[in-house]
């Protein structure tokens, strides 16, 4: 019994321990370079306006515990996902980029760590 258990545990570990791979797929650079798009997810994010774009509710359901944890759910694709968002977001909509803290992360309690996490290169 203890072995079925545990076997059933170890399939069940990744679905625990990282988020989806569907959103290994997502196109960064397309989000990023196309205005529009970027605005309207970002919106979403900041309860500004509709979370219509594919994926844009979940990601604001995500973003949270991203934060937090320094996306320590998030498979290396992910994690370059992230980083490149992020550091797209303090470039070209610096105003937005206070709010989205303001809202995220109120108490800068997880600045440090989530700063350290998307400077960083791994």
């Amino acid at each position: 019994m203890k072995l079925i258990f545990c076997a059933v545990l170890a399939a069940m570990a990744p679905l625990v321990l990282c988020y989806d791979e569907k959103y290994d797929k997502i196109d960064v650079d397309k989000i990023i370079g196309d205005d529009a798009m970027f605005t309207g997810y970002l919106n979403c994010l900041l309860d500004k306006g509709p979370c219509d774009l594919e994926n844009s509710t979940d990601f604001r359901k995500l973003l949270p515990e991203v934060i937090a944890t320094a996306c320590a759910k998030c498979t290396p694709i992910q994690r370059q996902s992230v980083r490149k968002t992020v550091k797209a977001i303090t470039e070209k909509k610096p105003d937005e980029f206070k709010e989205f803290i303001n809202k995220y992360d109120p108490d800068h309690t997880h600045e440090k760590a989530f700063t350290a996490f998307v400077l960083a290169n791994d």
